[in-house]
């Protein structure tokens, strides 16, 4: 009877020591958690601190350790590399500008000169591709000015309507053109939110050039009381590989040299500057892309 009781009590004294054991382990694992997204969300190269005496969860620890000195080893990579990317496109934009602008010069000249009409074809070739070069030129040092850390965006209570009406009409030649006749959707009363006036004429703008760019003849906008606004358009060459990556940086679906591939990218980047959403969804060929600002002011 005695050793049962002894017994009994060696079987407790083990169990409150497992529990105990079990208490601190999760304690120092939480602990563990948090200071690992502490460390995700700051700047600093402070590792992991940890004050059990567990063998296991010390090696856990030195393991995540070891993992988070490789990613912040990549993200200044990345950091560094994206830094240096961004200073190119700038040299780039403004190298390019430069010498265009002496060619325009030059051929404005050669446009006042008598010509053959076979020259003067040539000449209007000419003057197609260098506007082509100048648009380029342009995203490639938009791009740089948006992406700049010193780029701050002024924000005030906007009408969406307002600004929608203008972007349309502002593209009404080149719709014309494409023998696109826009239908659009807007709520009686005027919608406001929160944002930079240039900015969103300028994000409303990529997404129409982008619906002339791919359209197959149609183009559908809408302006919900909620303040989103939906862009579309029936678009057969797109796949949903490639939706999936129209804001992503230089990617164009077509190589033809008449983009960048920055449009989009940069709707974003400034869509987001403004604390708006933008997204994109493709479903039986026809691709639509929606932009959501919130209402607080």
């Amino acid at each position: 009877m005695i050793w049962l009781s002894v017994f009994c009590a060696i079987c407790v004294i083990v169990i409150l020591a497992l529990i105990i054991k079990i208490f601190l382990m999760k304690k120092d694992i939480h602990a563990i958690a948090t200071d690992f997204h502490e460390k995700l969300k700051s700047d600093t190269n402070t590792l992991l601190t940890l004050s059990g005496n567990d063998e296991s969860i010390r090696a856990l620890a030195a393991d995540i350790n070891k993992a988070l000195k490789e990613l912040r080893r990549q993200r200044l990579r990345f950091e560094q590399g994206d830094a240096e990317l961004k200073n190119a496109i700038t040299s780039i934009s403004h190298d390019l500008r430069t010498p265009l602008t002496a060619i325009s010069g030059y051929l404005d000249l050669l446009e006042r000169e008598e010509t053959s009409n076979e020259a003067g074809r040539y000449i209007g070739i000419i003057a197609n591709r260098i506007e082509v070069l100048k648009q380029l030129a342009n995203e490639l040092f938009k791009y740089s000015v948006i992406t700049s850390p010193d780029y701050n965006l002024t924000m005030e209570w906007v009408s969406l309507n307002a600004v929608l009406e203008e972007s349309v009409a502002g593209y009404y030649a080149a719709l014309q053109k494409k023998g696109i006749v826009p239908e659009i959707s807007m709520p009686p009363t005027a919608v406001y939110r929160t944002v930079n006036r240039a900015a969103l004429s300028r994000t409303f703008s990529n997404l129409i050039g982008n619906a002339i760019k791919y359209s197959n003849g149609d183009l559908n906008i809408t302006l919900k009381e909620t303040g989103e606004i939906v862009f579309s358009n029936t678009a057969p060459e797109l796949s949903e590989v490639q939706v999936e990556r129209l804001f992503d940086r230089f990617y164009t679906v077509q190589t033809a040299g008449k983009s960048t591939g920055l449009g989009l990218s940069i709707s974003r980047i400034l869509t987001e500057q403004m604390n708006g959403r933008i997204t994109a969804d493709f479903h039986n060929g026809k691709l639509s892309i929606s932009i959501q600002f919130s209402d607080k002011i």
